[in-house]
């Protein structure tokens, strides 16, 4: 019977099978890949809170994130111009958090290309990885992220930060939640006029607010200055208001604003504006 046999799970925890391309290139996947019968009958398997189902098939298959573990979204917004002028301007964003055994995991990415008369007028990406490991019974928990910021009309090629701190519960009601966060870390910019590892503090503030079971704003603020000159710094703020279209097929329209300030932006404008209106399908 099912229940007598010895049940090896076909899938890492919080992942899914599909497909088989990606597994062949996967030495991770491969290790994973138990041996079994191939005679044997489709039977169900329960692992880790996660639910699959097993075939001889399946020891070729690929692996895709399970939609039971990891929460998030994927937006799209793209607009444009035809005629006496022709632009083009897209922007994506995929964003995924999911539990952990100690706290939340969360991804983020942005990606924002215009384009002018077939001349290139933004072209950037936002990566960031954070995790928050949460005390239940307390306001006060730790965080720790890593960030990598592209941007083809900066100095630089790229920027990376790695930070980390604590993050307190100011104020949490039904409807709104206040975070401050104070930590240190440090900053690099790769290949550019100022190659140094630049030590940073990091100051934050984070406000959500649900408006109605439909609508929810959400603010983020974060400073970083130099610990060595505080008169250089940087700043990172988000604004996003997202109103729900469809509950059941998981679709709202964000409107999405990005900020982000140099102050020592070297020959450039110190500072970077981003707003968006995307459609967004929850996963």
């Amino acid at each position: 019977s099912i229940a007598q046999e010895q049940v090896t799970p076909l899938h890492a925890d919080g992942w899914r099978a599909i497909g088989k391309s990606m597994q062949e290139r996967s030495a991770f996947n491969r290790r994973q890949q138990p041996q079994v019968n191939k005679s044997e009958s489709p039977r169900e398997i329960e692992s880790g809170g996660d639910l699959a189902y097993s075939t001889a098939q399946e020891q070729t298959d690929d692996w895709i994130l399970d939609r039971d573990v990891w929460d998030g979204s994927i937006s799209m917004g793209t607009d444009g111009t035809r005629g006496n002028s022709e632009t083009e301007r897209i922007h994506g964003q995929v964003e995924l958090e999911r539990l952990t055994r100690c706290g939340l995991l969360e991804l983020e990415l942005d990606y924002i290309r215009s384009d002018a008369n077939d001349q290139l007028t933004k072209h950037h990406a936002l990566f960031e990885l954070s995790h928050q490991w949460i005390r239940e019974d307390s306001p006060t928990s730790w965080f720790g992220e890593f960030g990598i910021e592209y941007d083809e009309f900066k100095a630089f090629d790229m920027r990376l930060k790695a930070n980390g701190g604590i993050d307190r519960t100011l104020f949490k009601s039904e409807r709104n939640t206040i975070i401050s966060r104070f930590g240190a870390g440090v900053s690099k910019e790769v290949n550019g006029p100022d190659d140094r590892v630049v030590p940073e503090a990091v100051f934050g503030l984070d406000y959500a607010h649900s408006k109605d079971d439909f609508q929810t704003w959400q603010i983020q603020f974060e400073y970083f200055p130099d610990w060595t000159d505080f008169t250089e710094f940087r700043i990172e703020a988000r604004v996003e208001w997202e109103v729900i279209l469809d509950k059941d097929y998981g679709l709202s329209l964000k409107m999405l604003g990005i900020d982000r300030y140099d102050s020592t932006p070297i020959n450039r404008k110190p500072n970077d504006l981003t707003y968006s209106i995307l459609l967004s399908w929850k996963l």
